[in-house]
């Protein structure tokens, strides 16, 4: 059993940031990191730095390979840059001030979160645009093809999701920005994208799973998986459940490969959802 006082709603890497639900802890700039080995003061949250850098690896690696000439290799290798990670509340205040006098309220109401309702104050999410001489830090260039959309077609395994698709705009009140992705984690990104949510949406649906009565149990390739909400009471929330979810997941992996040689690993993530509660994630496999 956890206890966990009611702060921790507001920590993790699942905790939705909007006009309704404000940005509540800081965070601790030591606890941040660039992703970008060029761009140090680009800076994220130190998970989404480290699979941020994993997911770009891997997408441009794949499109070197894939090139086979030395000139492309260097053309490409920085083919996907940072525009904006994370902001303090000051500068949150003047990104905002600043479009309001350049591009209108309109404009700016559009495209730019509201100081403390910006999910850049969290660390947790990143622009990024198209390498080109010339980008617009507010509406940078990442278009639906080429290497940009091989990093959306990647970008769910390792994490992220495109947070203000246009189809959404009347959930997220955000318009559409293809250059905005957020880390929200594994296997969380998949189930969104899966089930063609966004995280407003997302975080709704997951409160019919109750950690200890109902879980949501899914059955991956590589990973066992359980998902339980908890709601929030009071100071302090008793998180019970979780040895006897452990040993649900463990005895139905295990079940699925006791015949095979694996490596296994058992991870338990708890992340509070900026509302009311607390999201439990057990998992059981090979998955990193």
């Amino acid at each position: 059993m956890l206890v966990l006082e009611k702060s921790r709603i507001y920590q993790g890497t699942l905790i939705l940031v909007n006009r309704a639900y404000p940005v509540r802890c800081q965070q601790p700039k030591q606890e941040l990191c660039s992703p970008f080995p060029e761009q140090a003061q680009i800076m994220m949250e130190q998970e989404s730095a480290r699979m941020l850098k994993k997911l770009l690896r891997e997408v441009l690696t794949n499109d070197l390979v894939l090139s086979g000439k030395q000139g492309v290799l260097l053309q490409h290798g920085n083919a996907i840059v940072g525009v904006s990670g994370y902001r303090s509340r000051e500068e949150q205040v003047e990104i905002f001030e600043n479009s309001l006098l350049e591009n209108g309220r309109d404009f700016t109401e559009k495209y730019v979160a509201f100081p403390d309702h910006s999910e850049h104050q969290t660390g947790l999410a990143i622009d990024l645009a198209e390498n080109q001489p010339q980008i617009d830090f507010i509406c940078p260039e990442f278009p639906y093809q080429g290497i940009c959309q091989e990093f959306r077609e990647k970008m769910a395994e390792f994490g992220f999701v495109e947070r203000y698709p246009k189809a959404k705009q009347k959930i997220t009140g955000i318009g559409a920005e293809p250059w905005h992705f957020r880390y929200v984690g594994a296997p969380h990104a998949a189930l969104m994208a899966e089930l063609g949510m966004v995280l407003e949406e997302y975080i709704e649906w997951l409160k019919q799973f109750d950690l200890k009565k109902h879980p949501c149990i899914l059955h991956r390739r590589r990973e066992e998986v359980a998902i339980g909400y908890v709601k929030a009471k009071g100071d302090y929330t008793r998180i019970e459940g979780l040895e006897a979810l452990a040993g649900r997941i463990r005895k139905a992996w295990q079940m699925r490969n006791e015949a095979k040689n694996r490596t296994e690993r058992f991870r338990i993530k708890i992340s509070g959802n900026n509302v009311d509660g607390f999201i439990c994630t057990c998992r059981m496999g090979t998955q990193a």
